[in-house]
Parts: C-alpha cells; structure tokens; sequence
C-alpha cells in the first residue's frame, strides 16, 4: 500500500485543519479505465460540465507525490478525505483509476473496496473496443512522449511522429499490459460486485459529447445538462500512422490477436448502449 507521504513539517496543516471543515461530495464515482482509451478527454468534458468533478488520477502512482504534498495529507485517511472536498463539485466528486495502479496503491482488490465500498460509489468502466489500436498508441506515447493533442503543436506532432518506428514486439507487450489491467478491473467487479456503466473509446466518439456526459449524469442520478458543455480542447493525436502500424500488428500476430479477442468477448458483449434507463434492456 502507499505510504510515501511527505512529513508534516512540509505540510501547511492550517490549511489542511480549514479545508477538511468544508462538506464532502454526497454523490461520488470510481471510473475504472484502461490507458489510451480517451480517459483524459473524458476528464476535460467532466471538469467543463461544472457538475461531474474533475475525475482525474488521483491514485496514480506518478502523481501523489506532488498531489499529497499539496493537499497536505500525512496518510492516506488524509488524503482520500480532503480530496471529496477540495474536488467536490456541486455535491458531485469522481476519480479515475487503472487496475496497475489500484494494486501499486492499495495493494489488493478488497482494500481498495473497503475504502470505496460499491454500495455507496458510482461506478464507470471506460476501455477500447480496438485494442491493438490501442496498443500502438501506448507505444506510440512512451516512445514520442505525447499523450495529449493540447500538448503540443501540429508541426512537433508531425515532427516526433517522424522517429516513431514500428516495432511489433513493444506492441505485443503494451497489448498485453492493457489486457492485463481490463481482465484485472473484471476481477475486480466480479469479486466485489460492482456494476459500472461501461463506456468505450469509440463509443464516446460516434455521439455528441452533450450526451456523453448526460449518459454520466443518468447513472449518477443527478440532473441532465440542459445545454451542452463548452468543447474540450482534448483531440486525437493517432494519425494514419497509428493505423497502419495496427493492420501491419495484425497481419504479423494473428495468433495473439485471435487469443486476445476471444478473452475480451465478455467484456466487450457488456457495453452499454448511451440510451435514457427507461430504453435499456
């Protein structure tokens, strides 16, 4: 479990003492997710909203550090308790989290249910329906150090695009570190009986971002947007590069592709259409 918190001398426990006075979220969600599926688009069109939070990786790994030291939690009681306030948004608070770091963090499936139990969070599961696209565009990230369009400008994506080299072996390796985190957040649900609303990648692109959120907002139980919320300024950084490097993956691993797709099949025959309750099956 984590416990690399910075000493309290560090720490500006006046604010802290002040800040955990303020009320918590009544209505708070847990949104499971597998890297590179639109996680951070997601976060950007939640935050815009003014009314889902700002659901971003509050446990990951890579950021606590700075965040904790922020918060100026001293363990993770702390730190679990002034996030539902300091993001609490219109009684509204959400995080993100990927099954590697669930682990990493908490260290077992029940320790971090016994700190965020089902019934009393909302639950998400976002994943792509392609994952060797996906697959490529984790490579692609760790390779160019790009992960999000607003980061960079069009010519220094096209320039680092340039030195991003095929290699089907990374590939393989990325696909199956997703694999691994999707099949770790079903294990998840299973054990502890979570049932998430279960959005994908490509889902969320083929709709209006207006009913995405709406889509949120249904399964929280909290009131639709009458108007849509501002545009993200998240975009697609995946170019045709990413697509041919996905079929050249394809043609040169039917086998693992084979192999992956059939362990996927329960996962992706459970995604929810983004219709109103009264239409779902």
């Amino acid at each position: 479990m984590w416990k690399t918190f910075a000493s309290p001398a560090e720490l500006d426990r006046d604010r802290f003492d002040k800040e955990i006075e303020k009320p918590a979220a009544r209505t708070r969600y847990v949104m499971h997710f597998t890297p590179r599926s639109g996680s951070s688009w997601l976060t950007d069109l939640a935050m815009r909203t003014k009314r889902l939070s700002q659901p971003g990786e509050c446990f990951n790994p890579n950021f606590m550090p700075r965040m904790t030291r922020a918060l100026n939690a001293r363990n993770m009681d702390e730190y679990i308790a002034i996030l539902e306030r300091r993001r609490n948004t219109r009684n509204v608070y959400g995080f993100q989290i990927t099954h590697h770091q669930l682990i990493k963090v908490f260290g077992k499936n029940a320790a971090f249910a016994a700190r965020f139990p089902v019934a009393d969070w909302h639950s998400f599961f976002l994943i792509r329906e392609d994952i060797v696209a996906q697959a490529v565009s984790l490579h692609k990230m760790v390779q160019t150090d790009i992960s999000h369009a607003p980061q960079v400008s069009a010519d220094d994506i096209t320039e680092r695009e340039r030195a991003y080299a095929y290699d089907g072996a990374e590939i393989k390796r990325w696909l199956a570190h997703i694999l691994a985190a999707e099949q770790g957040s079903e294990a998840f649900f299973a054990e502890t009986g979570a049932r998430p609303f279960r959005m994908s990648y490509e889902r969320n692109l083929a709709v209006k971002p207006h009913r995405v959120v709406n889509t949120m907002c249904r399964h929280l139980g909290i009131a639709r947007l009458k108007t849509p919320p501002p545009d993200s300024t998240h975009s697609k950084v995946g170019t045709g590069q990413n697509t041919d490097y996905a079929a050249r993956f394809r043609d040169e691993y039917p086998d693992v592709v084979a192999e992956t797709d059939a362990l996927r099949a329960p996962t992706l025959a459970r995604l929810e259409e983004y219709r109103p309750p009264a239409q779902r099956d």
